[in-house]
Parts: structure tokens; C-alpha cells; sequence
């Protein structure tokens, strides 16, 4: 029997998302369209209270805290918060969020543009990813680490010389900006999707060392989501048409863009989920999820069989509450780093610092001779 694990920073995700949806939910029904007596406005009190109460503080603490992401993403559920209450508070309580209404236009304008960027994104994707020679989202972290790499001064040159056993400043991982990188990766899931889903765009693709069990390299899986796609898009459009004919092509145009995603999704998870570039190692979790790691900064390939907790008796890694594994079944193999190494989940979106991570390998033992013979991993236990 498959038995699917979370782990604790994802259940707080989906349970968030639940949780939001019920809210906004909720407060459509129960708020009426203008205020007549007590009960309405203690109503109003309530919805007031889970809007902008209940859900920042359960942001903050499920997916800011727990998650370990940055404090500005606060603003996204503060912002969606406020645009709910323009929709559904009473008419002479949501004047005071009309400052919503007065950007329709600055959006308008902005989802023009963003119609003309997907048209230019998608040749100009179509034409990188014809010449590319690997994943362009490597190419936007690697940009990103090389102008987030500190220049060193006299001073701690001078201290370096002097204390020559010390790490160097020069060794640590350099930290860039992640809203600029966050967006730098949405910009190059594009291309990557085209020099993915194309098989002649990646024909000088590394190849790979090995293979991660997902469900998304099963012909079926892809299949299915596919014609899944092709379902929705016609029933939406179907939906949608009699309100607003632009909003029916729109939205059921998407959902048929959406599958170059999957056909990306499902060949790299097939064909590239495990691959050697120049000294990095490159872990991919289909098209939603990925990490580079430099060979240099893995302490210790371990083969057996893995659990997500970190046992008890592990002090150097007692501070990772939980341990990331990809793949589908019960991880075969473990990566241990000498320093946090970074695991781009959700296209980008929500960045992890990881020191270990488990793998459900094909094979694993093949995994590593593979390394050992490249002479690029020196401990495998």
C-alpha cells in the first residue's frame, strides 16, 4: 500500500490553504450587503477578526515560521485580505478598501502586459531553449550567486593570511537577493519548459547518472493530467463564455498552455532527475523542484533505508526538525552537506536550506560507483 509523507512545513502549507479558502468562503455568506441591526455587525466583526487577524497571525506562524520564509510574503495574504473585504463587506464598510478598486486600472494595464510578455516570453523561450545548453534556471542561479559573491578586503585578506586553518570568507555559499532570484526563476521556468518538453531542444543535455522514483516519469501520470487539462479547459470555457468571452479564452487558453508544463514535468522527471553538470550535482524533483549542490560540499552519501526524522543520536544534525526526501516509497539514499544547501521548491517560490536530504533512487548502489568512479564523492557508506 502506497502511503503518502508529508512533511510538517508542507501539512501547514495545504492546511493554510484550506483553511483560507473556508475563510473568504464564509465570510461571502455571512456578511450581508448592508448593515441593519446588532447581529449583522458583530457579523461583520467576526469575518473582520479571521481576515485580518486569524489569517496573518496562522501566516506567519505555518508558513513564515515553520516554513522559513522571508517576513515581506506577509503582504500576500494582507493584500488578498483586503481585496476579499472590498468583494464582500457591506457596501458602506468596503468603500473604505476602494483604494483596491481605484488599481483596477494599474492592473488592467499590468495584465495587458503581462499578455504581450507571455506572447514575446514564448518565442523568445522558444528560441533560447533551441540553443541552449542546459536548464536555464541553473544559468539564473548560478548569475545570481556570482553577483551575490562578496569581493574580500585588505583587511580580511590580511586576516586569512594570518590565520590560515580558519574558513575563509571566500569558501562560505554566497547569499542572493531571493526576491530577485524568486523572480529571476519565474522568468526562466519558460524556457525551461520549451527546452524540456522539446526533445530536440535538449539534445546536448548532460546525462543522467541515475534516476529518481516519481510519479510524474510514469507515462500514465502524464497522461492523465493531460487529458485532465483538456477537460477542464472546454468545461471552463463552456462556464465562462456566457459571462465574459475574453475571460473564457483566457482561462481555458492557459490550462491548454499548461500542458508544455507537464510534458516538460514528465521528461525531466524521467530522463534528467539526477544528473552531473561541470562539478555540480543536480537534483531534479520534475519541473517543480530542484537543487544544485557542488560536489566539494557533500560530506557523505550514505545507502540504506531512511526515514524523514532525524534520529536522536545524530548531534550533528539534531537542528533539522525533518528531513526532505524526494522521490515516491522509502528514500534508499542520503546526501549529507557540510554546509545548507539550497532546495528551490514550487518553481522557485519557497526556497529551503536543507543539510541533508533523503532520495528514493532506482538504483541506488549504481548511483554511487557512478560518483565514486568520477572520482567526485570520496565517502559512500
Amino acid at each position: 500500500m502506497l502511503k503518502i509523507r508529508l512533511r510538517r512545513q508542507v501539512k501547514y502549507r495545504i492546511a493554510f490553504l484550506v483553511l483560507m479558502i473556508a475563510v473568504y468562503v464564509l465570510g461571502f455568506h455571512l456578511l450581508p450587503e448592508q448593515l441593519t441591526n446588532t447581529r449583522e455587525a458583530l457579523s461583520l466583526a467576526v469575518v473582520t477578526a479571521l481576515y485580518f487577524v486569524l489569517l496573518p497571525v496562522l501566516y506567519w506562524y505555518w508558513i513564515i515560521k515553520i516554513g522559513a520564509q522571508k517576513p515581506w510574503k506577509m503582504l500576500v495574504v494582507l493584500s488578498l485580505s483586503s481585496l476579499m473585504a472590498r468583494l464582500s463587506y457591506p457596501h458602506e464598510v468596503a468603500e473604505y478598501f476602494e483604494f483596491i478598486a481605484w488599481l483596477r486600472y494599474p492592473i488592467i494595464a499590468v495584465l495587458l502586459l503581462i499578455e504581450l510578455y507571455l506572447m514575446v516570453s514564448i518565442i523568445k523561450g522558444l528560441w533560447q531553449a533551441r540553443k541552449a545548453s542546459g536548464d536555464p534556471r541553473l544559468t539564473i542561479v548560478e548569475q545570481f550567486a556570482a553577483m551575490a559573491q562578496p569581493e574580500l578586503s585588505a583587511e580580511t585578506v590580511k586576516r586569512e593570511s594570518i590565520n590560515p586553518n580558519k574558513p575563509s570568507e571566500s569558501d562560505l555559499p554566497p547569499i542572493p537577493d531571493e526576491k530577485r532570484l524568486t523572480l529571476g526563476l519565474i522568468l526562466a521556468t519558460e524556457p525551461a519548459s520549451w527546452y524540456y518538453a522539446i526533445p530536440h531542444f535538449s539534445r546536448r543535455h548532460p546525462k543522467a547518472i541515475g534516476s529518481l522514483n516519481l510519479f510524474s516519469a510514469k507515462p500514465w501520470h502524464a497522461l492523465v493530467v493531460i487529458v485532465g487539462l483538456m477537460a477542464t479547459s472546454a468545461v471552463s470555457y463552456i462556464l465562462l463564455d456566457g459571462i465574459s468571452h475574453i475571460a473564457a479564452l483566457f482561462v481555458s487558453g492557459l490550462l491548454l498552455y499548461s500542458i508544455l508544463l507537464t510534458a516538460a514535468n514528465y521528461r525531466i522527471s524521467r530522463y534528467y532527475s539526477l544528473y552531473q553538470r561541470a562539478d555540480k550535482l543536480i537534483i531534479n524533483n520534475g519541473i517543480w523542484g530542484f537543487m544544485a549542490v557542488d560536489f566539494t560540499q557533500i560530506s557523505e552519501l550514505k545507502l540504506g533505508l531512511f526515514n524523514c526524522q532525524v534520529s536522536q543520536d545524530d548531534t550533528t544534525h539534531s537542528d533539522v526538525p525533518e528531513i526532505l526526501t524526494l522521490g515516491c516509497g522509502e528514500a534508499n539514499a542520503q546526501l549529507i552537506f557540510k554546509q545548507p544547501q539550497v532546495y528551490y521548491g514550487a518553481m522557485g517560490q519557497l526556497p529551503e536550506s536543507l543539510t541533508v536530504v533523503n532520495l528514493v533512487v532506482e538504483d541506488p548502489q549504481a548511483l554511487a560507483d557512478t560518483l565514486t568512479s568520477s572520482a567526485v564523492l570520496d565517502k559512500v557508506s
